[in-house]
Order: structure tokens, then C-alpha cells, then sequence
């Protein structure tokens, strides 16, 4: 049970070298047949409010039973004629006739289309004319996508054409005219298509080519205006080439359904084959049942990112449902198990990631995609920047607007949730505060920013930032190429140049500007993003009016050694997850999401707080005066091994015993710690960390860098570390701990050094026993839900 806990933890971090093998498949062309044999456009208006405006001004609350429903003005945004040619044609179907296909109805689906079945909406192709120069002029009826120095970026207030109203004390900005979008979906039969078709297919494919960017300078303000974004879409629809065997008769069915079904409960592996096998017919239902499908949507660069759609379960034709994004971590490609896979409870619980069975199964459709620089999406990738990221997103959200199963708040702008964990969980951010068409967001065990999690105090996290960057360069990840000089000077020095940390800033996600309901996952063991970075996000949030919630659970990017065969936190996270959507996707009011912070301790014991931080009680407090020295000593010693992104209690190390509590107490949050030191030698940080006497096991296994000037001057810094949550049960104590080195910031190049400490002093808060329910309060509220 260990090693299957630390196999998922592996594969949900993208750290699954056993995929490296495989990585030749992701060069493999997964475009299938060439030809098209129907073509046809439609046109949607998506949102297109201003930054951090909420598209539910002025919308009326629905109930929970009308979630079904077709909202008025609301219909297919594609044609019938389209929807049931080209779900016919396409051999990588989910679904068939109720039973296996006959030579004849191949025949009869294959055949080309005559010319006079061409529908009034499909677009001609008109004759290419060359101007004197001898360039092509542009094709009327579809316009490309702009460049990205064409794109209005906003940094500041709303434009002075949007009006300004006023909601929960906030100043939003009220949407501007939706920009009218067109979707090109282009299929690829098995026969070549008539002449006609097969020009708009190449010419619409011209249209699509990807544009290589003109530098890679990138907005600091992480803004970018969705109407300016992506005024047309155009997606390229795909088929996988060995689509085909799953339509054999007899052997389809028996023999290779079974097979890709089996594939597809594979988390990453199945990720990684599914472009040449595609999804699991579902034989024996109705032929126009709802399907998953392929396509590639274009971005406003240019850029092609793969996107995959698998509507929600049991959903019938001309039905709609609810639509979730659910981000991949870094490394990782867009999830298509579209049954979940059987270790979905294990990632649940270890990391917070939500499956796509469970997702469909609670009615919702789902979308996932392989992020740029990524697999099989084109472009570089540019660490989930507005600029970039951002604008796929929104591509991708007015692609989703025009499916004939999603349903729509208005013309282009669909019912959205997103949910993903790491890099999956920052586009999250990213996405919610640039277009205002998502309606709720689950982030889970992300960055508030970038600088402060991976350089936090300026202590470069070595131990994370060297695989994953090691990890995508073996994937043949295409990324932006300063981040791997970046990685490299960091590794060895400790130091990030002040051109490489910009980089970072940059990149940070514009919390400031989300205003939708948001659902904060965050592990108490995650020693990448540590509960630093939620608590920045749910203050932020917070303070500016937005509905809030945190839940810390035992897990993250770390190891949850005192929880560790205890799967109920995954369970809980599910539950917690739904009802976020169900109230605020689904809007139904009759869902309770409780209280505003939910957390675990060492034990796995949960408690709750009605706000957000918990009302603290008072706080566990000591101290010395008398001087210690501490040698500095690279590489040994120190907390845990070099390079390994995990806290152990050191061998070399000052120490300042907290007394032993006579009550039961709950240390929730930041503890601060006040140091007067002095000191020689080239080192700038030691490192604090605080350890259970019970257990041995450092609080949160990860330490907190402080900076030091070791000038032969006395000092004295104030810091705070990292946030706990622990419970101390009568007797039991805590013991800080200042350390030379820490294995999770290890560099090359050795510091050394001498400090003398003349004075230590922490303080640990505690929450107030007055606002925390009794275990048995706690245990029966379980028993309920």
C-alpha cells in the first residue's frame, strides 16, 4: 500500500519516468486521414467583459431542476447537418448502431458528399488571386487569429466604455458586446471528399497555420481582455489513426474495444497512447448519443493546443449539461479516461486530483487539454502566462460555447467550472481573472506566486525546480528557453539573476482581478507550494468580497507520513469539490458548501472554522538569550538529504524546545520567529524548521529559509516560517530547530560559514478552543454527510 501511495503521488506530479519510454509516441502524427469530407461554420457570441467583471450581473438565480434545460436563445451552434455527418464519418466514434456496423452501412456512412448536399452554412473556399506582389490575398468569411501585438492588453480599471456598477462592495466593470466567434470543424473520413469541401478543408487549415511570436516579452500585469483575445475560433477536429480497428467486425468489439477500454484506465500511459487509439466505442447505444471527441483549437498566436471533450454521463442528444475544465499538472497530458481509472481514490486523496468518471458521473461534461509546449499541443511553453496560457484558455472556452451538448448562459458563454491540481490549478487563476465567462474555480495545491514559492526569501527550491525542468526537457517539452539557464544558474549558486526572477514575476497570475466563487485545496505536506501560497489566495480573495473557501488536507506535492494508509481526505476532497460546482456551476441553492476552512492534522483528524483564517487563540511562545554557535556546514547535517525535497530533523542544529501543552491545543497558521545573530562566512541563509518530540516528524516536512548577512555585524531578523497544521494532545511538545542546510534548497556551489546566535525566540498560534467544534461534534457532522 506504501509504494502504491508514492507510485500515485510519481504519476500525478507528471514524475513518471516509466512514461519516458514512451515519449517517441508523442512525435508521432496523430492527425489521421488527410481529407475532409464535410465542412461547415456556425457563429457564437462569447463573452467578452472586462477584466474582473462577473458575468452574474444581472443574472437571475435558476433552480437546481432547470439545470437541464435549454436556456432561451440558447441551440445548437453547429448544424445538424454537420453534427450528424460528421459523427457518422468518424470511425473513432464512443459510441455505435446497437449492433457491430455492416459492409453496407460502412458504405453508406463513407460515401462522398455530393455537392448539392451542401448546406447553406458551410463556408466556400474562394479562388486564390495574387496581388502584383505575388502574395495570396486574404480568404473573405474567416478571419485568422490576431497576432498577440495585436491584442489590447488591459492592466488597470475597466475602459471608460464599460459602465461601472457596484456588488458586495467591489467595482466591477459591466460586460462589453460579445464578439461574434466562428467554429471551422474540419473530419477526416476514410474516402476522399468532393472538390468543393476538399478546398475549404485546405484552405481552412491554411487559415489555422501557426505563427511564430516576435519575441517572447511577456505583460507583467497577467491581464489579457477575452473579447480581444479571441474574436473567431477555429477548430480542426482529429481522428485517431487506429480508430479504424475498433469498427472490424466481430474483432472490433470483442477484441480491441475491450483493449483501448483497458488502456484507458491507465492515468498518464492511456494519456499518452490515445492519439493513435482514441476512445472506447460504447456499442449498442442510440447513434446520436453523445460523444467524446479530438480536436485541436487554435489559439489567438496561432498556436494548436489539443483539446479533448467528454460529455457528461447518460446524457442524451439535444440534452446539456454543465461543462468542467480540468487543468493537467506540468508534465502531464490532457486526461481521456473517460471511466476514471482505478487510482483515482489513491490521487484523490494524495494530491487532490479530481478523475473524469467522477466528474461526468455528477452530470457534468468535461474538457481537458495538453497545455502548450506540452505533448501534443503546439507553441512553447510559457509557465501559465496571461499572454499566452491565458488566451488558449479563453480559445478553448469559446470552442466549448459552440458544442451542441453544453449549456450556455447566454450566446458564447457557457456554464463553466474548472478544477486541476499544480500547474493545472494556477491556469485556474490565470483563466478567472482574464475572462469572465468561468463561473467558479477549485485550484488545488497551486502557487500564489511564482517568485515567492520557488524563491522564497531568495533561496532558490532546487530539489523541484531541476526535475521538472529535467522532466519536460526528457518529454521533449518545448519551453521557454530562458527558463532552463534560469534552472541551471539557480542549481548552482542558490541565486536567481534579477532578469531570470522578472521572468517569474511576470508570470504571476492577477489574483486581485478574480471575482468568482473560488474553492482553495492545499496540502499540509506540499513543499513546493506551501500553505503559504493558499493562504495569500484566500486573503486576497477575501479581503476584496469573493466567496472563499479553504480545505487543508494531509497530501500535495510531499509525503504524508503520519496519514499515510488513510484514504478518507480524497473522499472528503470529492465531496467538498461537487458541492462547490453543484452550488455555484449548477446553481443549485440548496447545496451546502459549510464552513470556510476545513483542515487535518498529523492524525487525520479533521476540524472546521466558520471563517477564514481561524480565530486565533493564544500563542505558544519561548525563547533564549544565551549565545550558539552553529557551524555551517553544506551538503551534511542538515535538514534531510541534498536535492531531496523532504525535511528530517538535522544533526547540526540549535535548538529551542516549545513547552509541553497542558490541554489539547491546535497550531493553526504561520509561526514567527525572531533571531539576533552574527557571523562570518559566504552563507546567506540558514534554515528553520519545527519537529514533533512525539513523532520525530517535521511540521509540514518542509523548512523555511532565513536570510542572514554574515558581515562579522550583529542582527537581527524577523521571519515567518512556513504554516502548520498540527494538534498537541496534553504533554506533547514541538522543538524549533535553526540548521545550516536544507535538502529541499541545496546548491551546487557550497556555502560556509559561522553563526553565533545571542537570542532566539518563536511563536507558534494556536486557534481559539471557543470557536473549534468537539471531535464528537466533528465525528457526527461525518457521520451526516
Amino acid at each position: 500500500m506504501v509504494s502504491a501511495r508514492v507510485g500515485g503521488l510519481v504519476v500525478a506530479l507528471g514524475l513518471g519516468y516509466a512514461v519516458v519510454a514512451a515519449t517517441g509516441v508523442a512525435s508521432a502524427d496523430t492527425d489521421g486521414a488527410s481529407g475532409a469530407d464535410s465542412s461547415s461554420s456556425s457563429q457564437a457570441d462569447p463573452s467578452s467583459s472586462s477584466n474582473g467583471t462577473s458575468k452574474r450581473d444581472g443574472r437571475t438565480e435558476r433552480d437546481a431542476d432547470n439545470s437541464s434545460e435549454t436556456p432561451d436563445g440558447e441551440g445548437d451552434s453547429r448544424s445538424e447537418t454537420e453534427t450528424e455527418a460528421g459523427r457518422d464519418a468518424d470511425t473513432g466514434t464512443e459510441h455505435a448502431a446497437d449492433d457491430a456496423p455492416s459492409a453496407t452501412d460502412e458504405e453508406t456512412d463513407d460515401a462522398p458528399v455530393a455537392p448539392d448536399e451542401e448546406t447553406d452554412d458551410a463556408p466556400v473556399a474562394p479562388d486564390e488571386e495574387a496581388d502584383d506582389d505575388g502574395e495570396t490575398e486574404q480568404q473573405a468569411g474567416v478571419t485568422p487569429p490576431p497576432a498577440v501585438g495585436d491584442i489590447d492588453v488591459t492592466t488597470t480599471a475597466p475602459p471608460e466604455s464599460a459602465s461601472v456598477v457596484t456588488e458586495g462592495g467591489i467595482e466591477l466593470a459591466s460586460a462589453t458586446p460579445p464578439v461574434e466567434a466562428s467554429t471551422v470543424v474540419v473530419d477526416s473520413p476514410s474516402e476522399g471528399p468532393s472538390e468543393p469541401v476538399v478546398s475549404t478543408a485546405m484552405w481552412t487549415v491554411a487559415a489555422a497555420a501557426r505563427r511564430d511570436l516576435a519575441g517572447d516579452t511577456v505583460t507583467a500585469a497577467q491581464t489579457a481582455t477575452t473579447a480581444a483575445a479571441a474574436p473567431s475560433v477555429i477548430a480542426i477536429e482529429q481522428v485517431a489513426p487506429l480508430a479504424f480497428l475498433q469498427q472490424i467486425p466481430i474483432l472490433g468489439p470483442v477484441l480491441f474495444t475491450p483493449i483501448v477500454a483497458l488502456l484507458h484506465q491507465i492515468p498518464i500511459v492511456s494519456d499518452v497512447l490515445h492519439p493513435l487509439f482514441g476512445y472506447p466505442v460504447r456499442w449498442g447505444l442510440p447513434r446520436d448519443t453523445p460523444v467524446s471527441r479530438d480536436v485541436r483549437v487554435v489559439s489567438a498566436d496561432g498556436t494548436e493546443i489539443y483539446v479533448h471533450f467528454m460529455p457528461a454521463y447518460g446524457l442524451a442528444k439535444d440534452q446539456k449539461a454543465p461543462t468542467v475544465l480540468n487543468g493537467p499538472g506540468l508534465g502531464a497530458p490532457g486526461a481521456t479516461n473517460i471511466d476514471g481509472t482505478f487510482l483515482d481514490p489513491i490521487l484523490a486523496d494524495f494530491v487532490g486530483i479530481m478523475g473524469v468518471g467522477t466528474l461526468r458521473r455528477a452530470g457534468y461534461n468535461v474538457v481537458t487539454w495538453d497545455p502548450r509546449g506540452e505533448w501534443y499541443s503546439g507553441g512553447t511553453l510559457e509557465l501559465n502566462a496571461a499572454e499566452f496560457e491565458g488566451r488558449d484558455m479563453s480559445a478553448i472556452v469559446s470552442w466549448i460555447a459552440t458544442q451542441p451538448e453544453v449549456q450556455l448562459d447566454e450566446p458564447g458563454d457557457p456554464r463553466l467550472g474548472m478544477v486541476g491540481v499544480s500547474y493545472g490549478g494556477a491556469i485556474q487563476l490565470v483563466t478567472a481573472a482574464n475572462d469572465s465567462r468561468v463561473d467558479a474555480i477549485v485550484p488545488a495545491i497551486t502557487y500564489n506566486r511564482l517568485d515567492t514559492s520557488l524563491y522564497k526569501n531568495e533561496a532558490f527550491k532546487s530539489s523541484w525546480a531541476t526535475p521538472l525542468t529535467a522532466l519536460l526537457t526528457v518529454l521533449g517539452g518545448r519551453i521557454n528557453p530562458r527558463i532552463l539557464p534560469a534552472t541551471v544558474y539557480g542549481d548552482l549558486t542558490g541565486e536567481l539573476l534579477p532578469s531570470d526572477l522578472e521572468l517569474f514575476v511576470q508570470r504571476n497570475p492577477a489574483i486581485e482581478n478574480i471575482t468568482v466563487p473560488t474553492l482553495l485545496i492545499h496540502g499540509t505536506v506540499d513543499t513546493i507550494f506551501s500553505l503559504a501560497e493558499a493562504d495569500a489566495t484566500a486573503q486576497t480573495l477575501l479581503a476584496n468580497g469573493v466567496p472563499t473557501k479553504a480545505v487543508w488536507f494531509c497530501g500535495g506535492h510531499g509525503l504524508c507520513a503520519g496519514n499515510l494508509f488513510d484514504l478518507r481526505d480524497g473522499v472528503l476532497i470529492e465531496q467538498r469539490t461537487l458541492a462547490w460546482l453543484d452550488r455555484y456551476v449548477k446553481e443549485d441553492l440548496t447545496v451546502d458548501t459549510g464552513p470556510e476552512f476545513e483542515w487535518v492534522d498529523q492524525r487525520g483528524q479533521w476540524f472546521s472554522s466558520a471563517k477564514y483564517p481561524v480565530t486565533t487563540g493564544t500563542s505558544v511562545v519561548a525563547s533564549f538569550t544565551a549565545r550558539r554557535t552553529l557551524p555551517l556546514i553544506p551538503y551534511l547535517s542538515g535538514s534531510g538529504l541534498p536535492f531531496v525535497p523532504y525535511a528530517l530533523p538535522a544533526i547540526n542544529g540549535i535548538e529551542l524546545e516549545v513547552p509541553a501543552s497542558a490541554a489539547t491545543t491546535y497550531l493553526v497558521g504561520a509561526p514567527t520567529l525572531t533571531l539576533t545573530y552574527s557571523g562570518t562566512g559566504t552563507a546567506r541563509h540558514v534554515y528553520a524548521q519545527l519537529f514533533d518530540n512525539t513523532t520525530g516528524l517535521v511540521l509540514g516536512s518542509i523548512a523555511t529559509p532565513v536570510p542572514v548577512n554574515l558581515d562579522g555585524n550583529t542582527h537581527t531578523i524577523t521571519v515567518d516560517l512556513e504554516p502548520v497544521a498540527h494538534t498537541l494532545r496534553p504533554g506533547e511538545s514541538v522543538t524549533l530547530q535553526l540548521v545550516s542546510s536544507a535538502g529541499l534548497y541545496e546548491r551546487v556551489v557550497p556555502s560556509l560559514g559561522t553563526l553565533t546566535v545571542s537570542g532566539m525566540q518563536i511563536s507558534v498560534p494556536t486557534a481559539d478552543l471557543a470557536t473549534i467544534p468537539s471531535l464528537s461534534e466533528q465525528q457526527s457532522a461525518a457521520a451526516v454527510a
